[in-house]
């Protein structure tokens, strides 16, 4: 069979009274390197027919890692620069996995991702499955550490981060002046990580990154912090990945930071959503996005089962100068079709800000949409929650439960203000006068 990539492309306008850039945002590929033999990851269900590129049961074939990269240049290659947060290994028992395979897993993507983006950093961050055990990250230097540093130093090309890499997976870099990439292994804070549980401060991260901010305040530089793992709560299943004390340690420096912190790009959760940070007034002063996965892979937990999910790639639109975050435009691959057709036609879903009616997307114009969205037949909360799951769901059922424990999660990071939120009548309280928002009873 002839395997076609064909892409959507967009014109790109520009606006004249902004420096405007691009950068793509790709995550968890969860590469199963057994999807055409043992089906490693496939739930334990027998695939008779496996898609070319993926089954909504499996992890993603090689086939769609490929189509992945190539699909994304097509789209638009001429970006600043690229996203990378983890999560290459797929959801495979530990047996079947070594140290040595899942390096050669991510040094396979790497190379990949260098081949079709020469000239392009990619700014690349572990995720909780590329560690051997999974989820064990040490706070110490170790072979993983140190064999991924040899495939990623191109990319962060400065070697004052040797010593935080090695330590403990994280680094930061400027990728233009007045922009800074603030990359965490998040994955020592994971609820599974138990050699990391009940440290005070995993690796001296945390100091790390306090500093790091506070420098970046000090130098007039604007920081996009990025990583596997994130804090708060995914919704609607309201669960939190990090241990709690790391959780409240995060939002902390991260409320602390607000003023140089424009946006948290951070994967692992699979699907379509975000969360933000408020102050004491109330105002929203910071946006946390997660990525949609690329493996179509969907959970089964006994008798629970995940809703089918497309694979994803985001592209975000931002101002050089001020680092301020214009726009998402999120890509879907419709992998029924793409099996049953044979070829891949990577689909823009929808443009945030047109989609939401919102001006950009920064922490005050989310702010705008969660208001909107505390009314649960607004068009706002139908298009998130039809989007949570890259278009696989476009009636995403969303009953009135439902609803509040994903507008508790949007403004609840931490396990008190989240818990309290869902037991009280309302959601929030409008502030007088405001005739944009709706109270959630």
């Amino acid at each position: 069979m002839l395997v076609r990539s064909f892409c959507t492309v967009l014109v790109w306008a520009t606006v004249a009274a902004e420096d405007v850039g691009y950068f793509w945002h790709v995550t968890d590929f969860h590469w199963d390197f057994s999807y055409w033999t043992d089906q490693l990851s496939c739930n334990g269900m027998n695939i008779s027919q496996p898609g070319l590129f993926g089954n909504q049961w499996c992890d993603s074939p090689w086939r769609l890692v490929q189509e992945t990269i190539t699909g994304i240049k097509s789209l638009k290659s001429d970006v600043d620069f690229m996203l990378w947060t983890g999560d290459t290994v797929p959801h495979v028992a530990n047996p079947f996995l070594s140290t040595a395979l899942n390096e050669e897993l991510v040094r396979n993507v790497t190379e990949l991702m260098q081949n079709e983006f020469p000239d392009i950093p990619i700014y690349a961050t572990f995720g909780n499955h590329d560690y051997y055990p999974s989820n064990l990250y040490p706070p110490h230097g170790n072979e993983i550490y140190n064999e991924t540093y040899e495939l990623w130093k191109k990319w962060i090309n400065d070697t004052s981060q040797d010593q935080y890499f090695l330590k403990g997976g994280y680094y930061t870099v400027l990728a233009r002046p007045g922009l800074r990439i603030v990359a965490l292994n998040s994955n020592m804070y994971y609820t599974h990580d138990t050699v990391t549980l009940g440290m005070d401060d995993p690796s001296d991260q945390f100091a790390w990154l306090d500093a790091v901010l506070t420098d970046a305040a000090f130098n007039n530089e604007k920081v996009i912090l990025t990583g596997h793992v994130p804090p708060g709560y995914s919704t609607p299943r309201a669960v939190r990945w990090m241990s709690e004390a790391f959780n409240k340690k995060m939002n902390s420096i991260v409320s602390r930071h607000s003023d140089v912190i424009v946006a948290m790009h951070f994967g692992h959760e699979h699907h379509d959503n975000f969360r933000l940070y408020y102050n004491t007034a109330g105002k929203a002063i910071v946006s946390l996005f997660i990525a949609p996965s690329v493996t179509p892979w969907r959970y089964q937990i006994l008798s629970e089962k995940e809703t089918p999910h497309n694979p994803g790639v985001r592209l975000i639109k931002y101002d050089r100068q001020t680092g301020k975050q214009l726009d998402i435009y999120q890509y879907f691959m419709d992998l029924e079709t793409a099996n049953k057709v044979g070829y891949v036609n990577w689909t823009l879903g929808y443009q945030a800000t047109t989609l939401y009616g919102i001006p950009d997307v920064t922490a005050p114009s989310m702010e705008t949409l969660v208001k909107k969205m505390s009314n649960i037949n607004s068009q706002e909360f139908k298009a998130y929650v039809n989007w949570y799951n890259t278009n696989g769901v476009k009636d995403f059922p969303c009953d009135a439960k439902c609803h509040k424990v994903v507008m508790c999660g949007l403004r609840n990071l931490e396990e008190g203000p989240f818990n309290t939120c869902l037991t009280s009548p309302n959601i929030f309280k409008c502030p007088p006068a405001d005739p944009g928002c709706s109270i959630v009873g």
